[in-house]
């Protein structure tokens, strides 16, 4: 049977298709049409016909540049734009550092890094030292004359090759103080050199900062007539006398200024330090202490747990202001070296500080900065925490484990610990107190780390981490940036893990 042959009859139906064309007169509702390219719409030029017809359901195009600055400078108030969701955390946006942004961000950030304690947190903190202005009894410190004299005198030379070096006193902001000089300067200029020159232009110039009332603040630091220009032109005429006259005239006004108690007024009004002005009493100590005696530092065997290297003033200073370590507070650092990081908390925010080292050299130079550092502090009439330093091995050192479960802030130096001391030191974290943070280089908590039953005694369980990013001139002995962590104790995520399970 063939199926494909097509049907035939009488009956059959035809059907025929036929094209029709029409004109279509334009109107209204057509008006607005979009019409091809090559005919032109007769209407175009019909305003009444293009006013009535409605206008298209599209998207307003916004504004060019152009535009928007010209509406902003005649005044027309723009549409705020939607905000965008957050892409990170409140504790990154609230505890963003100095990095990034604009200029004017970047600016204002880092002059708020720069301001030591947080005076919106924690008990607000006296920074001078009533002692200081009430009383002229004379104590020991280290004069610059004792630094570039002695053992030392074969470091330094005369200025400007004369033959003869002279000295000069420089009044300091307390009652009845003033530091020796001898006007020298060193053979072999490195930056751990003492300075003395450059240590009295510094010192007079933190001063007139921090200590000169407003009205004599533009005058000391004038730079047409303010004591750095006239330093400036001493060096350039090479002339000692003009330098010790300089200082002599410094010395009579800040005379003037502590006998009728302006000094001390000033000082009352403040509750915080600026890291510029604790960074100028800091080096004044370490230039006195370790400076001769740096090269001892550089003894130690590398790969192992005893590795040198020191934190950058700035940098421990945005790790007192992340943790909001208040002068309240305990202060340790686990592996201190020559103290530098204990004595900046002890006088930035006025805190119990306390540090731990096991190298002998850097624990010699330790106590030398610790003794010298109480009468430095006085000398500048300011008020610091009390400094405690301990020698030996923070893993079994008796002494260690009690002051840590006072501790509120735990710093831990360990870029370049050996793993199995990490682990030891996250042993001795099970007695920190809930709340206690602990700063470090190296995390804690592994990347990626998840409470599960399989690592359900792990100390890391305990600590909730975050990460903060610091640059190369933050650490002494590394060229590249990185990252430092703060781990806070909190029991919390692990006694909701114990409970889910029926454990607890």
């Amino acid at each position: 049977m063939n199926f494909s042959k097509p049907k035939t009859g009488a009956n059959q139906p035809v059907i025929r298709k036929t094209i029709v064309r029409k004109v279509v007169t334009p109107n209204q509702s057509t008006a607005g049409a979009q019409r091809p390219s090559g005919r032109p719409d007769p209407n175009r030029f019909n305003q009444a016909l293009h006013r009535a017809s409605p206008k298209p359901a599209t998207s307003k195009k916004p504004p060019n540049p152009a535009r928007r600055a010209l509406s902003v400078s005649r005044g027309v108030k723009r549409k705020s734009a939607t905000p965008q969701p957050a892409l990170f955390s409140s504790d990154d946006e609230d505890d963003s550092s100095d990095i990034g942004g604009s200029d004017s961000d970047a600016s204002r950030k880092r002059i708020k890094s720069s301001v030591s304690s947080v005076e919106s947190s924690g008990p607000r903190r006296n920074v001078i030292s009533e002692a200081a202005f009430k009383d002229d009894t004379i104590f020991d410190f280290i004069h610059g004359a004792d630094a570039t004299s002695g053992p030392n005198a074969s470091k330094f030379k005369n200025p400007f090759e004369d033959e003869v070096f002279e000295c000069v006193e420089l009044q300091y902001p307390s009652k009845g103080h003033k530091e020796r000089f001898e006007l020298k300067w060193p053979k072999y200029v490195s930056k751990d050199d003492y300075k003395p020159m450059e240590d009295i232009i510094e010192t007079i110039k933190t001063i007139c900062t921090w200590y000169f009332p407003e009205e004599l603040v533009a005058t000391g630091l004038s730079e047409e007539t303010g004591y750095d220009r006239r330093f400036h032109r001493a060096w350039q005429r090479e002339s000692v006398d003009d330098f010790i006259e300089i200082v002599q005239d410094f010395n009579t006004i800040l005379g003037g200024l502590l006998s009728d108690g302006t000094l001390e007024k000033e000082l009352k009004h403040k509750r915080s330090l600026h890291l510029d002005w604790v960074r100028r009493i800091l080096d004044q100590t370490y230039g006195r202490t370790v400076s001769p005696k740096v090269e001892t530092l550089r003894a130690y065997q590398n790969g192992s747990d005893n590795v040198y290297g020191e934190l950058m003033p700035r940098l421990c200073s945005e790790m007192f202001h992340k943790t909001k370590l208040n002068h309240e507070q305990v202060f340790v650092d686990l592996g201190s070296g020559v103290g530098n990081v204990v004595l900046q908390a002890a006088l930035e925010i006025g805190c119990e500080s306390w540090g731990i080292e096991m190298m002998k050299n850097p624990c010699d130079l330790a106590e030398l900065q610790a003794r010298e550092f109480p009468a430095r502090a006085r000398l500048w009439g300011l008020s610091a925490g009390k400094v405690n330093l301990l020698r030996g091995d923070f893993t079994d050192h008796p002494g260690i484990d009690e002051v840590l479960r006072r501790a509120d802030v735990v710093l831990v130096n360990n870029q370049a610990f050996t793993p199995a001391l990490n682990d030891k030191l996250c042993n001795k974290f099970l007695d920190l107190k809930e709340g206690c943070q602990v700063v470090s280089l190296k995390p804690f908590v592994p990347e990626g780390h998840k409470l599960a039953m399989r690592n359900i005694h792990s100390v890391a369980n305990q600590l909730v981490q975050r990460r903060f990013e610091y640059f190369s001139n933050s650490v002494s002995w590394t060229d590249v940036g990185g990252h430092y962590y703060i781990a806070t104790k909190d029991r919390r995520p692990m006694d909701a893990f114990l409970k889910s399970h029926g454990l607890q």
